[in-house]
């Protein structure tokens, strides 16, 4: 699967900005963990000491996503680069970006893009010798947002779809084939349903573990009102977009929505290059994408053929002719809406933020000190006619199916639940029409059929209603035994992706070669704890079929046929017997977190809320290659923040010689965490290290 990142007042009176940053007005404090905290007079400094921060933590990686806006990540990273390099040029992301700028970005925002850039850049000039390839030490403002309308096409499904088409799997569309992969755990808990009283936020993305999707955390204070800390990707941000401020935090999940159209086109009998458009021919344009490639030691430039038409870029394929239309290209706000989301000092403000539109999807969810929470199913829904089934293949041949980038649907029209009785909100990529307590949960009769709204549910998100069901009242021990747990619905097992995974239960005894599996699954406990001697089969076997599930794409509302769960649970006991002689084997043994030369047993699975997917490992493990990559936990009393504890996966630090490449690992394994204060004078007591950048 493609792996992409996200790449992220000095007042100013045109967008031809330049910014007069002084190194000497910013301080980087770094804590025992590596952990920058930038203060600054203003938001266009803190933005250079983020950037210089990050540079020093992650330039290896950042670089990634520069060769991307450079058309270079074939050129760095072989042919799966390539394919990003096609899509920049195919959907046209850099010219989309240069037509949005003056209209889109803020005067205020574009001092702080410059001063960005310019501490990226300062960066690079000072160390050469990092340089993975020559021009990716000079990045430029309006490339550090094509970053972001790239990370939503992978973000709204459209990749899948590209990849679809491209395969020719077109057989998928009539049903409604649609993979909902990997994603993350959020809840909110108010007053109502705390036992001390406050209200709390857990953050749980859940991210591929290797490459610019993983996460850094940093502190920003400034005397322009910024005042924040959390978590943006490795690769770059300039705020934090899972965060902490003294009065709220917020977080987002992956919601698997209809934001990605394919439409079939009607083509000529006779010329292969027109076709039907409101009863007249019109042509296709015919653009071809300039590649190189590096295969080995050499670069080969490539091209390939891509077309566009009315509707936008369009592929050809065995089938026919299909071209795409997607929520990523209503406007490039998504970075000033995250520094807007940030400045904000309340609950009314913060909706003003989310007002700005700018995200084209990910899920809301939030708590503060005033005891409000609440959970939004943010998304950009483009205004489509009821008179089409959009999540299949659309008619590509009437101006009825065209819908405009120039109108979005009202924000108020995305389903949301605020400040329920129950006391809690939550979602794990689970349907938004269950987010709360049953008699509190918006009703999908309330909302347009044309919003492909998922009304199927993620193991995990059954998995916390059985658990938030046996609590009057939680304690924050209760809420993070929650988010720590390992187990399956001790009834149900199925998720979204294999509705019918309890069919595993059944199959063992009509196979006799499987009866040795069937003895072994009675035993399990349906708990995925480093030491359960019968988690490992599971552990295996759900790698399996998971690894089907991404290669095909998946159906929606998926179930797997019998064979293949067969095929499953004997690749399982083959794998435990050959390497370990026995199917009883400690969880630990067998499953491992791996950074370098470290190896620490994990706990969880593919479908628990501790999420670990899994892929193979030397010769006889498995590893986790995506899941709990960030837990944050926020509490909020009357007058503000109070408790603020966090993990991160590995580390700060993607530098294999950084002492902060691997600390945090232990954190995770033991499910323990640290604690962060935003407090200015404890952060300086607590450091380190205090310096200015260059």
């Amino acid at each position: 699967m493609i792996r992409l990142p996200l790449l992220f007042v000095f007042i100013i009176t045109s967008h031809t900005a330049f910014t007069q940053i002084n190194p000497e007005n910013i301080e980087i404090v770094r804590d025992s963990f590596g952990i920058p905290f930038v203060y600054a007079p203003t938001n266009a400094e803190a933005a250079y000491g983020v950037a210089w921060a990050q540079c020093e933590d992650n330039f290896n990686i950042m670089q990634e996503t520069f060769a991307a806006a450079r058309g270079k990540t074939g050129t760095l990273l072989g042919p799966d680069g390539a394919v990003i390099d096609f899509i920049m040029q195919m959907f046209q992301i850099s010219e989309f970006v240069e037509s949005r700028y003056e209209q889109d970005v803020s005067p205020e925002y574009d001092a702080i893009l410059t001063a960005y850039a310019e501490g990226v850049n300062r960066y690079a000039e000072l160390h050469p010798e990092e340089l993975l390839l020559k021009g990716l030490g000079n990045i430029k403002k309006h490339e550090i947002l094509e970053i972001f309308v790239l990370n939503f096409l992978v973000n709204n499904n459209a990749v899948l779809d590209i990849a679809k088409v491209m395969d020719n799997k077109m057989d998928l569309y009539p049903t409604l084939g649609r993979y909902q992969g990997g994603g993350s755990n959020a809840m909110a808990y108010s007053p109502l349903k705390t036992t001390d009283g406050r209200a709390y936020l857990v953050g749980n993305p859940h991210q591929p573990i290797d490459g610019p999707a993983s996460f850094w955390e940093v502190g920003i204070k400034t005397d322009e009102g910024l005042d924040i800390f959390g978590a943006t990707f490795v690769a770059g941000g300039i705020t934090p977009f899972i965060a902490v401020t003294p009065n709220f935090a917020w977080t987002h999940t992956t919601n698997y929505d209809d934001y990605s159209d394919v439409f079939e086109l009607k083509m000529h009998p006779k010329n292969k290059n027109l076709y039907e458009y409101d009863g007249e021919w019109l042509e296709l344009e015919k653009h071809h994408a300039k590649l190189r490639v590096k295969i080995g030691p050499i670069v080969l430039p490539i091209k390939k053929k891509y077309y566009r038409s009315v509707y936008g870029p369009t592929a050809k394929n065995k089938s026919g002719v299909f071209a795409f239309r997607n929520n990523a290209f209503f406007n490039i706000k998504t970075a000033e809406q995250w520094y807007r989301m940030g400045l904000a000092q309340n609950f009314d403000e913060f909706q003003q933020a989310i007002d700005i539109q700018g995200i084209p999807c990910q899920t809301i969810t939030y708590a503060d000190k005033d005891g409000n929470i609440f959970h939004d199913n943010n998304a950009l829904m483009p205004v489509r006619s009821s008179d089409y089934e959009w999540r299949g293949l659309v008619p590509g041949n009437t101006s009825a199916t065209m819908w405009s980038y120039d109108t979005i649907m009202p924000r108020e029209m995305n389903v949301r639940v605020v400040n329920p009785q129950a006391g809690y909100v939550f979602d794990a990529n689970s349907t938004p029409f269950d987010a709360t307590a049953a008699n509190e949960n918006p009703k999908p009769d309330d909302y347009p059929a044309t919003f492909g709204l998922m009304t199927s549910n993620t193991h995990r998100a059954k998995r916390f209603k059985y658990l938030i069901d046996q609590h009057e009242k939680v304690s924050f021990e209760d809420i993070k035994a929650i988010r720590d747990d390992e187990g399956y619905h001790p009834t149900d097992i199925g998720f979204r992706n294999a509705m019918d995974l309890n069919i595993l239960f059944e199959l063992p005894s009509k196979y006799p070669d499987l009866h040795v599996v069937d003895e072994h699954l009675k035993k399990w406990d349906w708990r995925m704890n480093v030491e359960n001697k019968h988690a490992a089969f599971m552990a295996v076997m759900t790698m399996y079929l998971q690894e089907f599930i991404s290669e095909n794409f998946a159906l929606y509302e998926n179930t797997l046929p019998e064979e293949k769960y067969v095929e499953g649970l004997r690749f399982a006991r083959d794998f435990l017997l050959k390497h370990y002689g026995t199917l009883e084997v400690p969880l630990g043994d067998v499953q491992k977190i791996v950074r370098g030369d470290k190896e620490l047993p994990m706990y969880g699975s593919t479908n628990t809320l501790a999420n670990c997917h899994l892929k193979k490992h030397g010769r006889n493990k498995v590893q986790m290659k995506h899941g709990d990559t960030f837990i944050m936990y926020a509490g909020f009393g009357e007058d503000g923040l109070e408790l603020l504890k966090t993990v991160n996966l590995f580390g700060n630090s993607w530098k294999p010689d950084s002492p902060h490449y691997d600390d945090q690992m232990e954190l995770l394994v033991n499910k323990q965490t640290k604690d962060i204060s935003l407090d200015k004078e404890t952060v300086y007591k607590n450091a380190v290290r205090v310096y200015h950048p260059k």
